[in-house]
């Protein structure tokens, strides 16, 4: 019986060993995404900036009349696709690893449930 507690206790090791691994990749596609949402703030944060400027404004707006205000948001829209597109690939990485963070749970949870059963028995 002692041999069959040692071989649950290294499993019940190595399944939280397997849990902690997959819990840190997940952890770190989430620190993956976090540069493409600031890009986002960022990009969302200066058009608001900028139609606050617009509407405080009083007369002409330079920018505005030789088209740079259209440049800009065709460029700052292209930004935010690419930004968009980066986390949208990160997402399904993200759902992947999720689910292999849930697989490891299970198992390390079905370990721990057998490991306190075989010590209640004793």
């Amino acid at each position: 019986m002692s041999q069959k507690r040692d071989q649950l206790k290294r499993l019940k090791e190595v399944s939280e060993l397997a849990f902690n691994s997959e819990l840190t990749r997940l952890a770190e596609i989430k620190r993956e995404e976090e540069p493409f949402r600031a890009r986002m703030r960022e990009i969302d944060q200066a058009r608001s900036e900028r139609a606050a400027t617009l509407t405080a404004a009083d007369g002409f707006d330079m920018a505005s009349l030789m088209g740079a205000d259209r440049i800009w948001d065709r460029w700052a829209r292209q930004e935010k696709r690419k930004a968009m597109m980066a986390l949208a690939k990160l997402a399904e990485r993200r759902e992947t690893q999720l689910e292999r963070t849930r697989k490891a749970f299970g198992k390390k949870d079905a370990l721990d449930r057998l490991a306190e059963r075989d010590v209640s028995k004793r």
